[in-house]
């Protein structure tokens, strides 16, 4: 197994409350969050949110098994599974406070892949992910504070 650990941080104006609720509607996460553009967010039915809840991210060939597993008042991480390649990882992202009314968003992502994907997906792969996740930031801050996005 290969591990990458990719991070990434952004400060925002908006509450903590904001920032997690957004987080937390997960169906509206294709509206805001480019890479998920064209994925189809599948809820269970009289499940509450919180650790534990499972959810599913389906594309058209590749889909994603995610679980809560953390769930604080200044934190939120899933656990994920990925139909293809095959990958699995947790996303983490956490709100410490600054000064101000400000907040940093730190978001660590824990991937893990076989030797055999790594060696298909190429070196460019963690570039990928870290780039993900700074898109995920920068769009998240822009949906938390109401700023138009481009």
């Amino acid at each position: 197994m290969v591990s990458y650990a990719i991070s990434a941080t952004a400060i925002t104006t908006a509450t903590p409350e904001r920032v997690l609720t957004v987080l937390d509607d997960f169906s509206r996460w294709p509206a805001w969050m480019p890479a998920l553009q064209n994925v189809r967010v599948e809820l269970p039915k009289h499940q509450r949110l919180g650790p534990g809840y499972r959810f599913r991210l389906r594309g058209v060939i590749v889909y994603g098994d995610l679980q809560v597993i953390d769930y604080t008042p200044l934190s939120r991480a899933t656990s994920f599974r990925i139909s293809f390649p095959p990958f699995t990882g947790v996303n983490r992202c956490r709100l410490v406070p600054l000064a101000n009314g400000r907040h940093r968003i730190e978001r660590v992502d824990t991937i893990e892949l076989a030797a055999f994907v790594v060696g298909l997906l190429g070196p460019l792969q963690r570039k990928r992910f870290e780039r993900l996740a700074g898109e995920f930031l920068h769009a998240l801050k822009h949906e938390v504070e109401g700023m138009p996005r481009g």
